[in-house]
Parts: C-alpha cells; structure tokens; sequence
C-alpha cells in the first residue's frame, strides 16, 4: 500500500479545504464523499469525482476506503469513529475528539483494539513555525518557562452560528450547549492550549475560569477568561471571546511563552506566519532584547500536511502528529474550564 484512500463523512465548510490537501497529495486519495444533503455533495464530486453517499454506512463498508476523515458535528464525532474503528478504517477527525472525557476514553479503546490509528486534525504538530518553537523552547532559548498569555479575541459575523464562516451549509448546531459541546473554548481557543502544550511540554495541574454568554443569542460561551498553573510551576491566562466587537490588533494575538531568558509568540495572525521571538542573553545570532521574526518552514494551516501526516503513520506504522491521547489531554483542560465556571472554584487535573 502506497495510497491511503479516504472516505470524507460531512462535506461541509472545513471538508472543501480538507478534499484540496487530499487530492493534491500523492500519498492520499478522496475515495468516497458523503454527507446527509445532497446539495452538499454535489460541488466536491464534480471537482474530485468521487462517489457519493449520504449514508455513512456505506463508506464504513466500502473496500476501497482505508481511513475515514469527519467533519461533523461535534456530538457526533464518537459514534461515527467508534463505527469507522469497528469496520476497520483508521480515523482522522476534526478537534474536539469528543465533548466528554468517557466518550474520548472509548473512542481511543475501540481504535486500539480494532488496530486501527485514530487522529485528531490539530495543525500544530505539523507547523514548521510552531515545530521550530519547540525546538527553541525545549532547547532552553528562553530558559525555563515562567508564563503563558494568550488573547483569542475574535469578532465572528452574526451568519457564523447559523451557516460557519463561509456560509457553505446552513446549520443551527453551533449554537446548541449539547451538540456543539461549549462555545470558543471548545470550538477556537483548543487550537492554541494544543499549541501551548505541543510547544513547552507542560501540562496543567490547576485552572479557575469564568465564562458567560454576553454578546450572541447562543447557548454557548462567548467570553471567558483561565488562570492556570502549570507542572513547572509556570502560570497561565486566557482572554477569550467570540463576540469581541472589533477583534484584535495581530500584534496582540496568538500564545505567547516567556522564559527566564526571553519569550516568543507563535504566529500571529496577519503575518507571513512567523514565529517571533525576543531573547534576553545573546546566543544563535539574538541580540538581547530585539525582536527577531524568524521565517516559517511550512505554512500553519496547511491541511495537505496534516492529512499527510496521518497517511504516513497509517503506512509507516508509527504515531499520527496529533494522537487521540493528545487530543484527549486538550480537551481535559477545556472541560476543567467549564466545570470551574460553574462551580465558581478553581479544579484540579488531571480530572
């Protein structure tokens, strides 16, 4: 096998991009498309050709379908791998892995005991900007990590809860506690708490939050704010919101790490995706306390490296980049942020 042949369950709004990297790469194959409306499918099977269906069944029992990518509903990410991980195929899903941590915990054992890998579409572990990061950080670039900020403040338009961001499908269950599982943190902010703990091998060990809904007829959070203590000793803060009228200067976005000896930002939003970093102590060509953007070997969000990834561990037997237990470990954090805002009291993880 040479090929990884892929059966994309929901052709939605992240699918178009995710098919592009599928079909561009000579190590994966778009083999069917399914999705539950017509109209969906329609526009990615003229461009790729693939069959289609709207029954999820059918790509689980097709030969000609090695791994399954799903971008569906949050709610319905577990019983579609757990389908997918009994037929045989290998799972690459889009993040949360689950809205509760039993469900994660049963995903995982199912695909373990099927033999099969299970992947979570996190591009951090992919991003040579955020691999270069690791690299730093764990090399002691800017010594021992004292503290992590991150401001996630977006402005998303009013037609995001009823139809994304592109509008591809008209859907409500964004705006749903139940299906989608929370609001910014569960849907956005998971993306860099992946990204911070892919970058300075830190978990947390304590986090009180506060979260509300205060700008958006939704049943989810749109504001919250996390303090976190790390297993280092290292302390966190979270400023998010999904409603911020007016968003966010890029020079003030993205996870930024400090260090005894300097600190870096990991791709702000609006550059040429760099990693930006200020040093303390000369070394590597830094002068102390000058920024230094330092150029990004490979895009951020580049889907075709993702899905590569996880082809190549499904052919080379070895880890996907971001692993079910990895996704696992983020969505814990997002989940102990919930519970401490409802019990107004700090939590302890693991949980």
């Amino acid at each position: 096998m040479s090929v990884i042949r892929f059966g994309v369950i929901g052709c939605g709004e992240i699918s178009a991009a995710t098919c592009v990297g599928l079909a561009a790469s000579p190590i994966t194959k778009i083999a069917m498309l399914m999705d539950t409306r017509p109209e969906t499918l329609n526009d990615l099977h003229e461009l790729y050709g693939a069959p289609t269906t709207q029954d999820a069944e059918d790509v689980f029992a097709n030969p000609d379908v090695d791994a399954v990518y799903i971008a569906t509903p949050h709610d319905t990410h577990v019983p579609l791998g757990i389908r997918a991980a009994q037929a045989g195929k290998h799972v690459l899903m889009e993040k949360p892995i689950a809205t509760t941590l039993a469900d994660a915990d049963k995903l995982i054992n199912v695909c373990r005991e099927a033999g099969v890998k299970l992947g979570v579409s996190f591009y951090n572990q992919v991003d040579g900007g955020q691999r270069l990061a690791r690299d730093m950080i764990l090399g002691g670039m800017i010594g021992d990590v004292t503290a992590v900020r991150l401001n996630a403040i977006v402005d998303k338009p009013a037609h995001y809860w009823q139809a994304g961001y592109t509008q591809r499908v008209s859907t409500d269950w964004r705006t749903k506690l139940a299906r989608a599982g929370g609001g910014v943190l569960i849907m956005n902010v998971i993306h860099d708490l992946n990204a911070i703990r892919f970058v300075t091998g830190l978990e947390v060990t304590r986090l009180y939050a506060e979260s509300d809904t205060l700008s958006t007829p939704v049943e989810v959070e749109d504001t919250v704010g996390v303090v976190m203590r790390y297993n280092n000793g290292a302390i966190g803060v979270i400023q998010a919101g999904s409603a911020m009228r007016g968003g966010e200067h890029e020079c003030l976005t993205g996870p930024r790490i400090y260090g005894t000896k300097g600190q870096i930002i990991l791709n702000p939003s609006g550059t040429p995706r760099y990693s930006i970093m200020m040093s303390t102590e000369p070394g590597e060509g830094f002068e102390p306390g000058q920024w230094r953007e330092l150029v990004n070997p490979g895009r951020m969000i580049d889907r075709q490296a993702i899905e590569e990834g996880f082809a190549r561990a499904i052919l080379e037997d070895t880890p996907p980049p971001c692993t079910g237990e990895d996704a696992r470990r983020v969505l814990e954090i997002v989940l102990a942020s919930y519970e401490s805002a409802r019990l107004h009291q700090p939590v302890a993880l693991p949980l």
